[in-house]
């Protein structure tokens, strides 16, 4: 008898549904890797707003110790010598500067970002920005 058996309890995962799979994970890594490349640049980016951040509350420590002691504020070249602008040797350089009107900063060598830096006044400390 030459007839063919059918099985009806065959299992297993059709074509359709394996192409929709791939469709789903492709659509996924479409939307996830461009997030994952500029993650770096961005961390280093958050990185340089801190060492802004760090290099103003070094000066506005500087400006008000100075401002207390028995000399008083005498003028901005003074506060600037006296400051510690070593922000760590291991993450931070300093490609251009830095001076008392800014330099260039650049993290983990990443893309360098030029910083200015408004003179200290008798009354309110320098402060550091992106130009």
């Amino acid at each position: 008898m030459g007839s063919s058996i059918l099985k009806s309890n065959a299992t297993g995962f059709t074509l359709i549904e394996i192409i929709a799979v791939l469709v789903i994970l492709s659509t996924i890594a479409a939307l996830a890797i461009p997030k994952f490349i500029d993650l770096d640049e961005n961390a280093k980016g958050r990185a340089i707003e801190a060492g802004i951040s760090e290099l103003n509350g070094r000066e506005s420590l500087i400006w008000a110790d100075i401002k207390v002691s028995p000399t008083g504020w005498q003028d901005d070249a003074t506060l600037f010598a006296t400051m510690d602008t070593d922000l760590g040797t291991a993450n931070y350089v300093w490609i251009v500067g830095p001076t008392a009107a800014g330099g260039r900063l650049s993290f983990q060598s990443g893309s360098p970002v030029d910083l200015i830096r408004t003179p200290s006044t008798s009354i309110g400390p320098a402060k550091w920005s992106r130009m």
